[in-house]
C-alpha cells in the first residue's frame, strides 16, 4: 500500500512537471509571435528587420532578454528558432536559451525583445549543436533600430548573425560577443510530446504543431 502511494505521488509529480513544461513551451511560442509582430510592424523597425529577414536562413526570437548587473552583469533569455525552408516557408520552432556576462560600469535592470537573424548556412548549422558561442563558433553584428534609425551595416557584412532589439534601455547597445546559445531539449520534448532534436525540427521537418501555425504565418511574409 505504501509503495503504491509513493508510486502515485511520483507519477503525479512527473505528470505535473511535464504539463508545466509543455505550458511553458507553448507560452514561449505565443510570446515569440507577439515579439515578431512588434518588431516587424513598428515604422522605425519594419524596414531594416524585414530586409534582413527576407535574406535570412533563419531567425531566433527571444521575447524577453533580461539584463541586470552592478559592475558585473549578465543577461538571459529563452526563445525559439525557425529555419527558412523556401520563399515564405518556415519550419516549426525549436527551443533555445541565450546567456551572456559582462564586466564594467553598469547598474540597473533591462528587459527587451530581441531578434537574432541567421544570415549564413554556417550560422544555421552551428545551431544544430548543443551550444554555440559568439566570437568563437559564429560571428555576430548588432543592427541599430528604433528612433527612426535604420539598421547599421557597419560590421554586418559577412556576419553569421545580425541582432536586433527594439529598445536600448539603461545599458545601451553592445555586441553579444561571448554570449552562449544552448538548445533546450526538455522544451522540445514537452512541446512536441516526444524527443525531437533541432535538426529533426528545423532541417528534416519531422515535427509540426498547430500551436506554431500563427507564428509561421507571421513569418510567411518574409
Amino acid at each position: 500500500m505504501r509503495y503504491g502511494f509513493l508510486a502515485a505521488i511520483l507519477f503525479a509529480t512527473t505528470l505535473f512537471g511535464t504539463t508545466a513544461r509543455a505550458e511553458d513551451a507553448s507560452m514561449t511560442v505565443e510570446r515569440a509571435g507577439t515579439t515578431l509582430r512588434d518588431l516587424t510592424s513598428d515604422p522605425n523597425v519594419v524596414g531594416p528587420v524585414a530586409d534582413y529577414l527576407k535574406r535570412s536562413k533563419g531567425v531566433l526570437i527571444i521575447p524577453q532578454l533580461v539584463k541586470a548587473g552592478f559592475v558585473v552583469g549578465g543577461e538571459y533569455g529563452e526563445g525559439v528558432l525557425l529555419a527558412r525552408t523556401g520563399a515564405g516557408d518556415w519550419s516549426d520552432p525549436a527551443f533555445y536559451s541565450l546567456a551572456a556576462g559582462s564586466i564594467g560600469f553598469q547598474i540597473g535592470v533591462e528587459a527587451k525583445q530581441v531578434l537574432l537573424v541567421v544570415m549564413t548556412e554556417k550560422g544555421l548549422n552551428s545551431l544544430m549543436s548543443d551550444q554555440v558561442k559568439f566570437g568563437a563558433d559564429a560571428s555576430i553584428a548588432v543592427g541599430t533600430i528604433g528612433g527612426g534609425v535604420g539598421a547599421s551595416s557597419a560590421g554586418s557584412l559577412g556576419a553569421d548573425f545580425i541582432a536586433f532589439s527594439k529598445s536600448k534601455g539603461l545599458f545601451g547597445g553592445g555586441a553579444l560577443d561571448g554570449a552562449v546559445i544552448q538548445t533546450q531539449p526538455e522544451k522540445n520534448e514537452a512541446f512536441y510530446r516526444t524527443a525531437a532534436s533541432p535538426k529533426q525540427i528545423l532541417i528534416e521537418r519531422r515535427f509540426t504543431s498547430d500551436e506554431a501555425a500563427q507564428l509561421r504565418e507571421t513569418l510567411s511574409q518574409f
